[in-house]
C-alpha cells in the first residue's frame, strides 16, 4: 500500500505536501498526514473549478469532494452527487472511492453559511494514455463555505478609494497666535466600499483607527486616537513656539473588514491603509495690546491701532 501512496508533485499549482508541523487538523480540519496535500479553503475550491472545467481525456489532474474515508464502509469513501463526472474513480462498483489508508478521523466544523464542504480528494497520473490511479489522496479536509473565499490582502485594501477625511483648526482664520492652542479635529465616520475580488463582489467597511498630526513647524508628530473636539472639550491641539508660516498634515490609519457576497461572515483586514490631508498655509503670528486714543472699530480707523 505504501507503494501506491507514494505522490509525484507536477501539475497541482495551488498545492504544496507539508508535514504534520505544519499542517495540524486543529488548522485546517485536514488529515495529518506526510502525504496530505494542504491549501487554503479558497484554493480548494479553485482547484476544483479548474479540474472540472479542464478536458477528462488530456487532463494529469482531477479532484473531487467526498466524505472522509472512515465516514464510509468497505474501505473506501462514499461517493457524493458532485463525483459524478469522475464515476470511474468507483473501481469495484461499490460506490465508494477507494482512498487508502490515510483515513484519520477528523471534526467536522460548525458552519455559519450553510452545511461543511466535504474534504476535497486528488488524483494524479504520468501521461494521458495512462489509466488513473485507484486510490484518491487527500488534498483538503472538512471546510465551510464562508472559508472556500478569497481574502482581502492589505495590499487589496489600500487599492481602495479611500477619501481621506476633513482636517479642521480651531482657529481658522489664516493666522493662529504664537504659544497659543491651536486646536485640529477631524471626522471619525466609517467608509463603505464596494469592490471585486477574484470575480467575487466584496463590501468593504473602513475604520479610522489612529491619527497623525504633523504641525510643519519640526516638533513631535501627535498620535492619538481622538478625532479631536472643538474648543472648550479640545483635546488634540498644539503650541508653535515660533512666527512663520506653517501647514498642518493629517495622517489617518484605517482599519478594514471585509464580507464576501454569498456569505454572512465578516473578516478582518491582516494590515492597514493611510490617507493624508494638508491644510492651507497659515501664519503664526504675535499680537500685543496697547492703549489707542479712539476705537479701532472706528471709521477711517486709526492711526495707532
Amino acid at each position: 500500500m505504501t507503494g501506491r501512496r507514494s505522490l509525484s508533485i507536477v501539475a497541482a499549482v495551488l498545492l504544496i505536501v507539508v508535514t504534520p508541523e505544519v499542517a495540524r487538523a486543529g488548522d485546517w480540519g485536514a488529515q495529518a498526514e506526510d502525504d496530505a496535500y494542504v491549501v487554503n479553503a479558497f484554493e480548494a475550491e479553485a482547484e476544483l473549478r479548474r479540474s472540472r472545467s479542464a478536458d477528462p481525456a488530456i487532463t494529469l489532474v482531477r479532484y473531487t469532494r467526498a466524505p472522509m474515508c472512515n465516514v464510509g464502509t468497505g474501505g473506501g469513501v462514499e461517493m457524493g452527487d458532485d463525483d459524478e463526472a469522475f464515476g470511474d474513480g468507483d473501481t469495484d462498483g461499490d460506490g465508494l472511492i477507494a482512498c487508502g489508508a490515510s483515513n484519520t478521523t477528523v471534526p467536522v466544523p460548525v458552519c455559519v453559511d450553510g452545511p461543511p464542504l466535504l474534504p476535497l480528494w486528488r488524483q494524479e497520473r504520468a501521461d494521458a494514455a495512462q489509466p488513473w490511479p485507484e486510490l484518491w489522496t487527500l488534498a483538503f479536509g472538512y471546510s465551510c463555505p464562508e472559508d472556500a473565499v478569497p481574502t482581502m490582502t492589505a495590499a487589496d485594501f489600500r487599492r481602495l478609494p479611500l477619501a481621506a477625511p476633513v482636517l479642521r483648526l480651531q482657529p481658522d482664520r489664516g493666522w493662529v497666535l504664537v504659544n497659543k492652542e491651536t486646536i485640529v479635529m477631524t471626522d471619525p465616520a466609517e467608509q463603505t466600499l464596494r469592490t471585486d475580488l477574484l470575480g467575487y463582489g466584496v463590501d468593504v467597511v473602513a475604520t479610522p483607527a489612529s491619527y497623525r498630526y504633523d504641525f510643519g513647524d519640526g516638533s513631535a508628530d501627535l498620535v492619538t486616537t481622538s478625532p479631536g473636539h472643538a474648543w472648550p472639550d479640545h483635546d488634540t491641539f498644539h503650541f508653535y513656539e515660533r512666527l512663520g508660516t506653517v501647514q498642518v498634515t493629517l495622517t489617518t490609519t484605517w482599519q478594514g473588514r471585509y464580507r464576501v457576497d454569498g456569505t454572512t461572515v465578516w473578516r478582518d483586514v491582516n494590515g492597514t491603509a493611510t490617507t493624508a490631508t494638508t491644510s492651507a498655509p497659515f501664519t503664526v503670528e504675535e499680537r500685543r495690546s496697547r492703549l489707542v486714543d479712539d476705537l479701532c472699530t472706528d471709521i477711517p480707523r486709526p492711526d495707532d491701532c
